[in-house]
This record gives C-alpha cells, structure tokens and sequence, in this order.
C-alpha cells in the first residue's frame, strides 16, 4: 500500500485547489457583503435605541426624583384658595425653568382643589385657548368646586391679569389621581394628548405624605422630536415612538398634530407579532414594493414602543452593484471545484471518521474492541497504534482504580461495622440482600418493574457500592451513643452515682437515728423512722434502677414518680467542679455556686448537664433538603430528663445523633466527585431510612421520590438488623419473625409492598438465612398469608 506523509496529502490538495480559491472568495464576498450590512444596520439601530431609551429613562429618573423629593414637602399641603401666589408657585415656576419638558405642574388636595403652574412656551396654541396676553410665560389654573380662576404672569413672574370662569372640573375623578391615591410609591401614566394643547404626553404623580395630597407633573414628549431627529440613519429614515394602540405620538418627521395610524396592512405578519410581544429584533419586510429595515422595542417603564426605520436600497447600493456578475461567476467556478474537493476532502475525512469510532469505543470503555484502521496515511496509521495501545492501558488502570476503590469502601464499611459491637457484620451483610433483590428486580416481568434493569457492569457496581457505603456516616457516631444500654448510660453508667446518692440518705437515717438514742428521745419511735425510711430508700432506688434499664412504654404516671423522687434532698460537703476538664468546666456557672455544705435534689436537671449544639449550618442543612428536626441542644444529660425518656433508653439529643448518619452519608458521598456511571451512589446509600409516606429521615421523602432501587435498599437494610444474630443488645429474631414484623412496615407503607412481595416469591429469604442465619434461627414462613 502507498503511503505518504499528511504534509504531502494537505499539499497536494491545496495545491489543486489554490487555484479556486481565489475565484470563490468571490462569490462569498457577495454573501458576506450582505451580512456585514446587515450586522453593521443591527449595531446602528441597536445603538439609536439604546440612546433614545437611556434618554427616556434618564428623563422618566429626573421627574420621578423630582416627586420623590416633595413627598415630604409640607408647603404643598396648605390650602388652596383663589390666591395664586400660593408657597407653591415660585417652586413649581422653578422646577420648569430647570427641567425641559415639564408642560405643567399641579397639586390636588383631598377636599379636590386644584392648583397647577402651566408652562405657555410648550405650544402657541396655549394662548389663544386661554385668551393669555402675549407676554405671558406662566398661566395659573386654581380650581376649587365648580369656579375656575386663570391667572397670568409674565416671565419674571410678575402677575399680569386674571379672570374666573365657571366650570365644574374634578380633578379627583381623573386616572391619574386614582392611580396616585392607591399605589405606594409614584406612578406614570400611559402616553395620551394633554387637554389643553393637544400634545402627546405621559402624567407623573405622586401622593404626600401625612395627607391626601397628589403632586402631579405633565411631560410632554414632543420635545423628543428633535433629540430623535439627530439620531436619524439617513434622511429618508424614520424614529418614532407609538403607544399599544399603534399610535404615533412623535417622530423624527415633524407630525405636530398628526393621528394617522400606523399602517400594518401590508407589513409581513412577523413584523406585526414582534411588536405585539414586544421582543426586540431586526425586520427585514416590504411596503409598497420597497424593502426596509426596522427595528421594534419596548421602552422599560413605558406603554410605548420604539420604532427606527430605513430604506434597505440605501444599505445594499454600495454592495450590490460590484457583485452582481462576480456572484454568478463564482457560482459557476464553485461547481467545477465540487467534484475535486468532494474526493480530496473524502481521502481525509475518511480515516478521520474511523479514529472517532475508536474514539467513541475508549470513551464508552469498550476497550476490547478498539482496532486499527485501513489508511495510507502514516500519521493516521501511527495514531491509530497510539489508540490501541492506550486503550490497553486505560483498561489496565481502570481495573488497577476499581479494585482500589473496592478495597477503600469495604475496608470504610469494616471500620464502621468493627466500631460497635451493636453493628456486626451489618455494612457486609446489606448489600449481599440488596443485590439479589436488583436481580430479581431486573427479570421480574411484573408491571411494576417492567421499567426497572440493572444490568449492566456499572449500574450493578455502582448499587453495589452504595449498599457498602449506605452506613459509612456512622463513623462520626459516638460508640456511647450507639451502645448506650441505659437511660443514664453516657461513656459509663451514671446510676452509680445515683446509687451513692441513696447511700448518703441511708446513712443520714441510720445517723438521725443513733443521734436520736444519744438524746435520749423515744428509741422504738426512732427505729422506726429508721426502718420506713430505709425500706422507702430501697424501694425508690428499685424503681429508678428499674426506669434506667428502659423499655417499650413509661407512662405519665412512672414520670411523675421520679419527680417525686428527684425532690428528696441530700446533703454535698464537696465542690462538684473540682477534678473537671477544659471544656466541661466551662459548664458550670461558678457566679451561683452554693455555699458548702450544700443541700441538692436527689435527682436533677443541671446547667452542666446541657451541651450546646455550637456551629450548626441551618442554611447548609436546608439547601441539602434534610428536613430531620434538629434538636435544640448537642446533648442533654439531666437525670430527670432521661430518667423519663418514655421509650427506649435514648433522648431526643441521641436519636437524632443516630439518624444523623444518614444525613453525614450523604454529605460525605455527595462530595465525592464520583464519575457519571457512579453519580447514583449517594442516593443509593441515603435513602434507605426513608419510607413511602414521608415520615422517614432524613429529607421526608415520597415513595414517588424514591427509585426501585432506594426502596431495595430500605428493606434491606431493615431485614439485615432483624435477623443479625452477632448484636449483643438484642436476642436474634427468627426468620418468621421477621418476615412478620416485615409485613407490618409494609402494612405502615415504610417498606414497598411489591418489593416485599418479590422477596418472599423469589424466596430470597430463605436463600440468604442457609448463608447468614443460626440454624435455630431459620423456622417455616408461610407467605401465602403475606401475598
């Protein structure tokens, strides 16, 4: 086979084609002509806009600041009479003469007064409709009932004449003073023709505060004719501003009085729905034979819209003249190349698309079917060797990564079952239930799981890992919490201490009673003091004993009991903070301590015996979705309070440090960046304290929000614990026994039924109980009854 270097195979087809290209620049020329044109209109009409609308919005930001600045202003709460030079005259008069635009200034008061500064210069017509004199720069409109007055003042403000009309105006019935009045800050009006001068407008206003007040200002949006004139393309093109109703309110072309419509009629339909959903872009569309560019937005805060349009003959005539018989050449020169490119690019791409299939191969990790290709290209060829050779490797490393992995979770879930004596063999156990459930699973053909497999290497791997893992939290768990048999079980067994306490009484009643003697006081009376007070010593004592070993109900009753109890006193000769650690005797509050000797309840809830739960991330805990309360305080070692735990012989404190290691499970797996075939074990490992009716731990999850394989996971788990025979705390319960208790779970909907079901069917019970259970554990169990 011949072979040549890549180098001499580009060579060689460019060498062919350089030729062509020069011709076929030409005829792409013509294209990117066109698209720069266009590219070059979207930047210009982008740019007029982005000026006209920061312009409106700068001008709407001045008169709301100027609003905002007088909600306070108590001058334009006195009341309005007929006299015009009213405190707000001169400020308004002010206000306009610093701000172009402003038509007119007014106040409106709750009784429906009305004063307003109108600024003459915005329209000639002003004074004629007015009968003004023609010196007059300020017209002052006071309202008040049916009576008008209008007074006029030169500009310098001096008054110049005035009349009165009757004219029944309330101002209190207009938009803009309902809209004021009910909104919480100050509001714009939709554009519409002011009633004197006829001009476009929009009504800013604003209601004082500590009054009914409206302070209102008319802006006029006419003086945006010549700001949008000096944006304008080119003189043929058009800018204007039109409301929801395709009104155009002003332009660039001077429309003074102008109601005209804008015409849709014959603009393509998606011109028109660009403007009704008012989304920004560039239109290219026809009008009356001719082609345009336009550009429709919406301007922030305003029922107006933007419109810019221009001549499409004006952007094209530079570029449509010099390649109009180049592009027809171009296109011939094209398709003479074709055929040559086609074959050259082919004895490429060819060997190319082939790598990629080795490629894809090492990325799905079929390393066994990765090949060498057929080319006659060395570099392809040597590359090809490359993929096989590295192919080879990766499988090596992968195999060598797996089997460290496995070595690291197995040896995480034997420290966690070797940490307590309670776990045994538990981490190993589970996943061995758990994956003979996903095989069943897998092949079961009922409905349930018609949409369940796991079949292939990296889902079962990646089950298999999350069953060793699902209990890797605990090793954050304290032994002593784990392995506490008692009530008032900590690192030792504080009944002791208790037990000593009921000592010292004995000894006081044996003391009062020889004290007694020496007193000569009645001895049968005292002795039998003595023997009541001991016999009740004893008895009390068996039954706080009997309270810390803990079972299945403490009644109210019990509980009031060891209150009782816990009010006997005693007296202490010794300073109980002495011999204490660093941080326990941060505990004791050493400002309140008792004078020696001190008398004490023979059982209580001490300061000391709270441990604060200190730097616990609430946010963190909610952003996981962990919805498990989370106890108040770290611990609480009261002796009342745990002597009256009502079941079992934890506190609230422990139980949830307990269920706290699901919660670190997940925390700890959820920050492992495993690989995308593995991103499923931190779900695996936990959720498998969760039930069906969201009343598990630790995010409250829904059977609907938990796999098949969660829901393999929980029974598991549960079976596991039920049947382990290496627990010390516990008698190991028969196969029976357990399935019944099983069926209960079920019955509650923590465990899966049709799970449930299929254990039973596959007869998985009985496979796993010939490996792992005690021969006297393994009895009959009747499924039938369960199915």
């Amino acid at each position: 086979m011949f072979q040549q270097t890549i180098r001499a195979h580009i060579l060689t087809i460019f060498l062919l084609l350089l030729g062509l290209l020069s011709f076929s620049i030409l005829a792409s020329q013509y294209y990117f002509s066109y698209q720069l044109a266009e590219e070059s209109t979207q930047k210009t009409f982008k740019l007029i806009a982005k000026n006209i609308t920061t312009h409106i919005e700068n001008s709407n930001q001045k008169i709301l600041t100027i609003l905002n600045s007088n909600i306070d202003n108590s001058n334009l709460n006195k009341q309005i009479t007929f006299d015009a030079h009213h405190p707000a005259f001169s400020y308004f008069t002010q206000i306009i003469e610093s701000n172009r635009g402003i038509y007119s200034i007014y106040i409106t008061q709750e009784n429906g007064s009305f004063y307003e500064i109108l600024n003459m210069n915005e329209s000639p017509t002003l004074y004629s409709i007015f009968n003004a004199p023609k010196e007059t720069r300020w017209t002052n409109i006071i309202s008040i009932k049916n009576k008008t007055k209008y007074s006029f003042f030169n500009k310098d403000k001096k008054f110049i004449s005035s009349y009165f009309i009757t004219k029944n105006f309330n101002p209190k019935e207009q938009s803009w003073y309902k809209m004021a009045l009910n909104s919480q800050k100050a509001i714009m009006t939709p554009a519409y023709k002011f009633t004197y001068s006829n001009r476009p407008g929009i009504t800013y206003a604003t209601q004082l505060k500590k009054s009914n007040t409206i302070l209102a200002i008319d802006y006029t949006l006419q003086k945006l004719h010549t700001y949008l004139e000096l944006q304008k393309f080119e003189k043929d093109s058009e800018i204007f501003l039109f409301d929801a109703t395709n009104h155009i309110v002003v332009s660039s072309k001077e429309r003074l009085n102008d109601t005209e419509k804008l015409e849709f009629q014959t603009i393509d339909k998606a011109l028109k729905v660009a403007v009704l959903t008012q989304k920004n872009q560039i239109v290219k569309y026809k009008l009356d034979n001719n082609d345009y560019f336009s550009l429709y937005s919406k301007i922030t805060n305003y029922s107006l819209f933007l419109g810019i349009k221009v001549d499409a003959k004006y952007l094209l005539a530079p570029y449509i003249k010099s390649l109009k018989y180049s592009f027809i050449l171009s296109i011939l020169l094209l398709l003479f190349a074709l055929p040559i490119i086609f074959l050259a690019v082919s004895h490429i791409v060819k060997p190319i698309k082939a790598l990629i299939t080795q490629n894809q191969k090492i990325k799905n990790r079929q390393f066994n079917q990765v090949t060498n290709i057929q080319t006659n290209i060395i570099e392809f060829i040597e590359l090809s060797d490359s993929f096989v050779v590295m192919s080879q490797s990766i499988q090596e490393y992968q195999k060598s990564q797996a089997e460290l992995l496995d070595a690291i979770v197995k040896l995480i879930a034997e420290a966690v079952d070797a940490k307590s004596a309670y776990t045994g063999g538990h981490c190993e156990r589970v996943p061995k239930i758990a994956q003979m459930l996903i095989a069943e699973a897998t092949k079961s053909d009922e409905e349930v799981f018609k949409e369940f497999s796991l079949r292939s290497e990296d889902e079962l791997r990646e089950f298999e890992i999350g069953a060793w893992l699902h209990d890797c939290g605990k090793v954050t768990t304290p032994e002593y919490v784990v392995d506490k048999a008692t009530k008032l079980e900590t690192i030792n067994n504080r009944i002791h201490e208790i037990r000593t306490r009921f000592e010292v009484l004995w000894r006081d009643a044996q003391i009062l009673y020889l004290e007694s003697k020496l007193k000569g006081s009645d001895e049968k009376r005292a002795l039998e003091l003595l023997n009541t007070t001991q016999e009740q010593l004893l008895e009390d004592f068996k039954f706080i004993a009997d309270a810390n070993i803990g079972g299945e109900f403490m009644n109210q009753e019990k509980q009031e009991r060891i209150k009782q109890i816990a009010e006997k006193e005693w007296q202490r000769n010794f300073d109980d903070s002495f011999g204490l650690g660093e941080v326990e005797i941060l505990r004791y509050n050493k400002e309140n301590t008792p004078t020696l000797p001190a008398t004490e309840k023979l059982l209580s809830d001490k300061k000391q015996h709270i441990i604060e739960r200190e730097n616990f991330d609430y946010d963190s805990y909610e952003a996981y979705g962990f919805k498990e309360d989370v106890p108040k305080h770290l611990y609480n070692y009261g002796e009342i309070y745990n002597l009256s735990i009502a079941k079992g012989t934890l506190s609230a404190e422990e139980r949830y440090k307990i269920n706290e290691h699901v919660i670190l499970t997940i925390k700890m797996l959820e920050k492992i960046p495993f690989p995308a075939q593995m991103e499923k074990i931190p779900e695996y490992a936990g959720t498998h304290h969760e039930t069906l009716i969201g009343t598990g731990y630790p995010r409250k999850l829904k059977k609907e929000q938990l796999s098949i394989a969660a829901r393999i996971m929980a029974l598991s788990d549960v079976f596991e614990a039920l049947t382990a025979s290496d627990r010390p705390y516990k008698k190991a319960k028969t196969l029976s026994e357990s399935i019944k208790i099983l069926s209960f779970m079920v019955k509650d909907e923590h465990l899966d039924a049709n799970i449930f079901k299929l254990f039973l069917k596959s007869d998985l019970h009985n496979l796993y109980a010939k490996k792992y259970l005690k021969a006297e554990q393994i009895d009959k169990v009747d499924i039938e009854q369960y199915l």
